[in-house]
């Protein structure tokens, strides 16, 4: 009997674009008309995934990358405050680069 290695579920960042194992990235889920974060990752809906850092938050921001995945237009401010919530509750788990 053959064993297959269990490998991680690869995921794509909607800001730099790059397939990184699931767990490290953070999942948002739409919730009728607004996202929301999906810190348990077991909300029901499609998901989407944003890196752990502050680089890509801003350039999620920067390149509307939720309007795009979200397919509608959403509040700037609202976003971002919706990514800082998300960063402050990884604390520990999230890798904070400044460009």
């Amino acid at each position: 009997m053959r064993r297959h290695k269990t490998t991680k579920p690869m995921r794509r960042c909607i800001a730099c674009r790059e397939s990184k194992p699931q767990d490290e990235l953070i999942r948002f889920v739409l919730n009728g008309q607004d996202p929301v974060a999906d810190i348990s990752g077991r909300a029901e809906g499609r998901g989407f995934y944003l890196c752990r850092n502050a680089e890509c938050s801003a350039t999620a921001v920067m390149r509307k990358a939720f309007n795009r995945v979200c397919k509608r237009n959403l509040d700037e401010k609202e976003i971002s405050r919706l990514i800082e919530q998300v960063l402050d509750s990884y604390q520990g788990g999230m890798d904070v680069k400044e460009s």
